[in-house]
């Protein structure tokens, strides 16, 4: 199954903490709503799932195809953000693979979703 999520990609940041409780950022609250309501009910991965983080490509790029993304923000926190957004235990995936990169000339930032 294939999904794409059209919204710029967002790395979970660190919670703060204030007050004996930890919390995140107001901007990503916002955007995990938003990234929330719009992605429809979709059935859980079994066991793989692939996620490519496409970002705006900045100007200094020549018009092309994708290219690498080998600045900040991490994977990992990338990937963190993306099982935030799920309705069911993330558990059940035994194997995830992930790439980012800059969007080609005539695509739109988005996150996009393979999973078995």
């Amino acid at each position: 199954m294939k999904y794409i999520l059209y919204i710029e990609p967002k790395a979970t940041p660190r919670p703060r903490v204030a007050r004996g409780r930890a919390y995140y950022p107001k901007e990503y609250q916002t955007w995990k709503k938003l990234a929330t309501s719009i992605l429809p009910a979709l059935e859980p991965p079994t066991q793989t799932i692939h996620m490519v983080f496409v970002f705006p490509r900045p100007k200094r790029l020549k018009q092309g195809s994708r290219e690498p993304h080998k600045k900040r923000p991490d994977i990992d926190n990338l990937v963190k953000s993306v099982f935030d957004l799920f309705d069911f235990d993330d558990g059940v995936i035994s194997h995830f693979s992930a790439e980012k990169v800059y969007a080609a000339s005539d695509e739109a930032p988005c996150i996009e979703l393979h999973w078995t």
